[in-house]
C-alpha cells in the first residue's frame, strides 16, 4: 500500500466516522504485494459484525477514491477485543480502573512484565496499583499494553 501514513489515517477516520464508528487503531502487517490493513473499531456499546461491515465499505470506498493508492492490500476491520492493546495516552485514559498487563522496554526489580490496575495517566506517564503498592511507568517504557479481562464474580 503506497501511501503516506498521515494520507491513510485520515481516509481511516472519514470512513470510520462516515460508518458511524470510532477508529480505534490501525496498522499494515505483512509484506509487499501482500499487505494486510488492520482497522480495529470501536463504539461506545461495543462492536457488531454489523458495525465491521458498515465501516469496511465506508472505508474501501474512501481507499478506491483515492488515486495515489496503487499497490493491492486486504482490509481487515474488528475489534479491538476484550483483551485490547493500549496504543495511545486515549486508550489508557478508557482503561482506568481496569487491570493491565504492561511489558517494559527494561526490567524493573527484574521483572519485564507487570501486572496491575489502572490507577492514572497523568502526563506523558502511567500507574498501577499492585499488590505491593503502586508503580509508576513512563509511557516511553512501555514496550506494551493491554487489558487483562476478568471475568465478573457472583456478587459483584
Amino acid at each position: 500500500m503506497e501511501m503516506f501514513p498521515e494520507k491513510l489515517d485520515s481516509l481511516l477516520r472519514e470512513g470510520t466516522a462516515s460508518a458511524g464508528v470510532e477508529l480505534y487503531h490501525w496498522e499494515l502487517a505483512g509484506g509487499k504485494g501482500q499487505e494486510r490493513l488492520l482497522v480495529y473499531i470501536d463504539t461506545a456499546d461495543g462492536v457488531t459484525s454489523a458495525d465491521c461491515e458498515r465501516a469496511s465499505r465506508a472505508i474501501e470506498k474512501r481507499l478506491d477514491q483515492d488515486e495515489s493508492q496503487s499497490s493491492p492490500y486486504m482490509l481487515e476491520v474488528s475489534s479491538p477485543g476484550i483483551e485490547r492493546r493500549l496504543y495511545e495516552p486515549w486508550h489508557y485514559s478508557r482503561a482506568i480502573g481496569k487491570k493491565i498487563r504492561v511489558r517494559l522496554r527494561k526490567p524493573h526489580d527484574g521483572q519485564k512484565t507487570v501486572t496491575g490496575r489502572l490507577d492514572r495517566l497523568s502526563g506523558e506517564a502511567i500507574t498501577l496499583d499492585m499488590d505491593g503498592g503502586e508503580l509508576q511507568i513512563p509511557l516511553s517504557e512501555v514496550a506494551r499494553a493491554q487489558v487483562v479481562f476478568e471475568p465478573k464474580q457472583e456478587g459483584r
